[in-house]
């Protein structure tokens, strides 16, 4: 691979030693995911960054219907698991179930995670079904936090996000990723999302050792559900994910958002970084349009409103939840996500993931 270097630093934001981020680009091989992820992993390896045994590996398992862009893709979880099984590590990996939704054990299997759990002698784990442990956080939103115990016991955490925006925070990636940590009580805290992130970000800050964003197709417009795929074919990865949050920010052609900053204000990261690698260029993004996604736009309606110790403090949230899920996996999903997966199904990442999702999912 031909190396180039991009260098996007933020003097205004202080002198210090900007943090290094990797950009790889896919090639429209067979196995050419694979390929872009062992060159990504590559400075876990070279910097002996892996101290422990215990590995956790954070995906985005956010829904059960396979649209391309929802969820961490099976193709670059396979050569992650590889690699580290290979090397003699315990991995467990896993996600949340949502607030609105017990989607995560069924999109491990649509999305093909189970399979790989299987085929690389990994765990699973729907950390929503994990014993939770009481932490002292003392942060800005949160004072104590319940973490799951695989969280916890984990020496590192591998963080594998997908590259979209956000109808909420404006882009999801690295940071926003770890929301699925607390996964019992975040919904409640959308109105201080900024900070609640930065608590939580700061507190696992020791234990994130590395994150590799998933650009293979991800996601712009209303998502991080209800977007539409983008085929990007790229992966970044840094040790700093602020850094990386605030070069995907530049690469997405949007500023850098408020969540990222606090992050950075509570010495997460910092937002100085130097992009190293294939060519780095922009690739904006649609932004997301609240008007058009009913379920932020309502929900955050509500929450600012008189009404809000009444929907979300009662069993009338039920109903709330039960509506969105509808939303999402039916209205979206049978209007919208199942063509867009159809189209997927028809490019060069169709036949790469065969063997991998499930084979309802890709006709």
């Amino acid at each position: 691979m031909q190396l180039s270097e991009h260098i996007s630093l933020r003097p205004e934001l202080g002198k210090e030693t900007p943090s290094q981020v990797l950009f790889v680009q896919i090639q429209q091989a067979h196995g050419g995911v694979q390929k872009a992820v062992k060159t990504a992993l590559k400075p876990l390896w070279e910097n002996s960054l892996l101290k422990g045994k215990k590995i956790f590996v954070k995906v985005n398992l956010i829904s059960s219907e396979f649209v391309p862009g929802q969820c961490t893709s099976p193709l670059v979880l396979d050569e992650v698991l590889k690699e580290l099984t290979e090397k003699g590590y315990e991995v467990t990996f896993g996600d949340a179930d949502l607030a609105a939704a017990r989607q995560c054990d069924k999109a491990a299997r649509v999305w093909g995670h189970r399979r790989l759990a299987d085929k690389y002698g990994a765990r699973f784990q729907n950390i929503s079904k994990d014993k939770l442990v009481k932490v002292n956080v003392k942060g800005v939103v949160f004072d104590t936090l319940d973490i799951p115990q695989c969280i916890l016991d984990a020496d590192h955490i591998i963080n594998l996000p997908v590259m979209k925006t956000h109808c909420l925070t404006g882009l999801t990636c690295s940071l926003k990723h770890f929301w699925g940590v607390v996964p019992r009580v975040r919904h409640q805290y959308h109105l201080v999302v900024n900070d609640a992130i930065a608590d939580i970000t700061h507190f696992l800050k020791d234990r994130i050792l590395y994150n590799l964003v998933d650009g293979t197709i991800a996601m712009e417009g209303n998502a991080p559900r209800t977007g539409k795929p983008k085929i990007c074919n790229l992966l970044m990865a840094s040790t700093d994910p602020v850094a990386l949050d605030a070069a995907v920010a530049e690469y997405m052609g949007i500023p850098v958002p408020e969540h990222v900053a606090f992050a950075a204000k509570r010495g997460v990261g910092i937002l100085n970084y130097v992009v190293n690698g294939d060519g780095f260029k922009e690739n904006p993004f649609l932004p997301p349009d609240t008007e058009k996604q009913p379920v932020f736009k309502w929900e955050m309606a509500f929450r600012r409103s008189f009404l809000k110790p009444l929907i979300f403090d009662t069993s009338i949230f039920n109903l709330f939840a039960w509506i969105a899920t509808k939303y999402n996996t039916f209205w979206y999903y049978q209007r919208e996500g199942r063509k867009f997966a159809k189209e997927i199904a028809g490019t060069w990442y169709g036949d790469e993931l065969k063997g991998f999702v499930d084979s309802e999912a890709l006709k």
